[in-house]
């Protein structure tokens, strides 16, 4: 099987990261190979705060994620490393976790950097921000807008609104309600499973995160801490993606198509570059070729059933991902609850597009 360059490159990163931990939990735990010098354990200590944040830089985030990922890599080496590591040896280095706590501290502030352009374009992005919302109710939607036109082409920014609309959406959106005064919406949601789905992992998280945390706060208090931040996001995540996808429905107006689905996926669409809307009639499942140029609008289901519609573009069209993530889709299969009015508002704005 041939593979392709993104998967040579995630299988050339666990296999070289794989290497490296394993080696040096040999290193540390073969009787041949004791006593261990000091010069050993600073190379160890090289190999996971320097050695395996580059690689995952240069063969996961780089072009593709954003930079706060490497301050995640930079703390998953040292935890790796804590764990390999006996206290003894690294006791001898007691510098390291200072040296994490000021590249952590370097990536904060950069952050405090995107907070401090937001805060003095806020009177600008807060006007343009009322102005998009009296045309509807989508947070996400009318965020990104206003971040386009007033601080454009600044992927930290996109990255700062991906995390806002998970609390958003999670956290403070509970009594909101679909508000679309120009324009026909479409839900997408009410005819699946996704709610069951995110519902129980939620549950699942929740009883891991107890279970987890009991057992490794009698072992490291900080490792307990961290795993419990990272499953409370977990929740969050989860809670938005019910939250956006029930407040975020398809929005159909006389000169776009926009569409959402949940927290991590969008696209508007031109009614002029569309091509064709028919109903669906291909195979259950896509190859790997088809999935690069296509936007697969569907919801998460414990069934994967086939979409009803095909969507297809004139020319490709920017499919938006979490944190500023973006690539280009000429085709998108969809579902929605109401497939007879979604296909028939299409056509008849088509047809008006066209006179």
């Amino acid at each position: 099987m041939v593979l392709n360059i993104k998967n040579r490159k995630i299988y050339m990163y666990l296999l070289l990261t794989s290497l490296i931990i394993f080696t040096n939990f040999l290193l540390y735990r073969l009787p041949s190979l004791q006593p261990i010098s000091s010069e050993v354990v600073l190379g160890s200590i090289i190999d996971f705060l320097l050695v395996i944040p580059i690689l995952t830089y240069f063969l996961i985030i780089r072009k593709k994620y954003s930079l706060k990922y490497l301050g995640l890599a930079l703390l998953a080496g040292y935890g790796v490393a804590y764990f390999i590591i006996p206290s003894n040896h690294m006791q001898q280095y007691s510098f390291v976790p200072y040296v994490v706590a000021f590249s952590e501290g370097l990536l904060f502030l950069l952050e405090l950097y995107i907070l401090y352009k937001i805060v003095i374009q806020f009177p600008k992005l807060r006007k343009e921000y009322k102005r998009l919302s009296s045309e509807n109710s989508f947070f996400q939607y009318n965020l990104k807008k206003t971040l386009d036109i007033h601080l454009p082409k600044n992927r930290l920014l996109y990255v700062f609104l991906s995390e806002l609309s998970v609390f958003y959406y999670s956290l403070f959106c509970w009594r909101k309600k679909v508000n679309v005064p120009n324009g026909i919406s479409f839900t997408y949601h009410k005819k699946t499973s996704v709610i069951a789905v995110y519902v129980m992992l939620i549950h699942a998280t929740v009883i891991e995160s107890i279970g987890l945390h009991y057992l490794l706060h009698h072992w490291n208090e900080i490792i307990a801490y961290i795993l419990l931040f990272f499953n409370i996001y977990g929740v969050l995540y989860f809670i938005g993606e019910i939250q956006a996808a029930r407040l975020t429905p398809y929005l159909l107006d006389d000169q776009k198509l926009y569409l959402q689905t949940g927290l991590s996926k969008s696209m508007e669409i031109p009614l002029e570059n569309i091509k064709e809307l028919k109903y669906f009639d291909g195979p259950e499942k896509f190859s790997k070729q088809e999935l690069k140029t296509m936007y697969d609008a569907r919801v998460v289901d414990f069934m994967v059933e086939k979409p009803m519609f095909d969507l297809l573009l004139k020319e490709e069209q920017t499919l938006s991902l979490m944190y500023g993530i973006k690539r280009k889709a000429n085709r998108v299969v969809l579902n929605v609850d109401e497939p007879q009015k979604f296909l028939n508002e299409i056509q008849a704005r088509l047809t008006n597009t066209e006179k």
